[in-house]
């Protein structure tokens, strides 16, 4: 086709064209393979294998982080009720936490039926799953993030031996976590009040 549309350019009546000579045609078809190089060449950097979801490792540390994180924020709020002086949280979770990625799941069912010559058929059936990991700019993406459970909760206040204070505190710490009040136990600071 390339080579017919050259022909007809040159036969043209008194043209004078770019295309008389070999060379130049050479060259033109060369440009024209560059163009559609470039034209299907990536532009970006295509990454080929997407990193896969965060390591048991990575969850680990994802997990102590945010043990530490809640503990920090409830030690700040309990030690501002009245009373509670110094405080420090421990928590105990029940797991790392759950992470739920996206996947693409495709199903293929095949049936085939042969017939034999003496009358008798033969039906086989094949079913298939394939499932991948959904990634998105890279990375998968992430349907749902449950944060590990609240097992119970070790309160040291310095007014941890009063009464008053520790039913405050437990009650605080109850309705900030939203677990029952048996999980939560409230000591005084050893030389506290």
């Amino acid at each position: 086709m390339l080579d017919e549309w050259l022909r007809k350019s040159q036969d043209g009546p008194g043209r004078n064209s770019w295309f008389s000579g070999k060379k130049n045609r050479y060259i033109l078809v060369i440009l024209i393979c560059f163009g559609l190089l470039a034209l299907i060449w990536p532009m970006s950097k295509v990454e080929k294998n997407p990193p896969a979801p965060a390591s048991g490792e990575h969850q680990r540390e994802e997990a102590r982080s945010v043990k530490s994180q809640m503990a920090g924020e409830l030690e700040a709020i309990l030690s501002e009720i009245n009373g509670a002086g110094k405080v420090e949280v421990s928590l105990s979770l029940s797991s790392d936490g759950h992470k739920t990625f996206a996947s693409n799941r495709r199903d293929e069912k095949r049936e085939t039926e042969e017939s034999q010559t003496r009358g008798i058929k033969k039906n086989s059936s094949e079913e298939s799953r394939v499932e991948d990991l959904a990634v998105s700019s890279g990375a998968p993406v992430l349907v749902e993030e449950r944060f590990p459970e609240v097992l119970g909760v070790l309160v040291v206040a310095d007014g941890g031996g009063r009464a008053e204070v520790k039913e405050r505190l437990t009650d605080a710490t109850a309705t900030l976590l939203n677990i029952s009040p048996h999980r939560v136990r409230v000591m005084p600071r050893k030389g506290g009040e």
